[in-house]
């Protein structure tokens, strides 16, 4: 089962307990139509660890059911590595029923080829019955103003009422004594 969890992205998963809130979200995502799940917050509130227990949570339970599990079925992904994992094979992010892209980031000085590429891949899974889990530091709500871009069509359809779903984090593992330096780090 370990080979197969790297091979998804869930290589290393912390065993620690995460909010309520963002298990739930999670769950309830699986079971609803929309197609975006958006965990948004400060670093260190627990979004990534909350996808990569739930990912792992259905990659074994699938498992146990002596199904076959693949990138075709999940995927967890760091957005850092879109680039380079573009390159390598491109398919599985089109075709992976569940794709978690984690700290996702729509700065300005991303190059506008990868921009288009990432609003493909975003519009193409709006369009057809595919999940996507995204995290990220940024409220992508305030993207939605000014100029059109590819960053503020990107944030229209993680947006969507109709097809996504926002949660907020606020609760930290950090302590507000601790310097950052200091804090929990996978």
């Amino acid at each position: 089962m370990q080979h197969i969890l790297a091979e998804l992205g869930l290589e290393v998963v912390p065993e620690i307990k995460v909010p309520d809130k963002l298990m739930l979200a999670l769950k309830e995502f699986e079971l609803s139509h929309e197609r975006f799940l958006v965990l948004w917050g400060p670093p260190g509130t627990y979004k990534t660890t909350a996808v990569k227990q739930y990912l792992k949570a259905l990659a074994e339970k699938k498992y146990a059911r002596n199904e076959k599990v693949g990138v075709y079925d999940l995927k967890f992904v760091r957005f850092v590595d879109m680039p380079r994992l573009w390159k390598e094979e491109e398919e599985f992010f089109y075709r992976t029923q569940i794709l978690a892209i984690d700290d996702l980031v729509l700065s300005p000085d991303l190059p506008g080829k990868f921009l288009m590429k990432l609003f493909s891949l975003i519009d193409y899974r709006y369009t057809h019955p595919r999940k996507t889990i995204i995290t990220t530091n940024h409220d992508l709500t305030s993207l939605l103003k000014g100029e059109v871009s590819f960053q503020q069509r990107i944030a229209g359809r993680l947006c969507d009422a109709n097809l996504s779903k926002r949660v907020s984090t606020k609760i930290s593992y950090r302590t507000p004594n601790e310097p950052s330096g200091k804090s929990v780090r996978w």
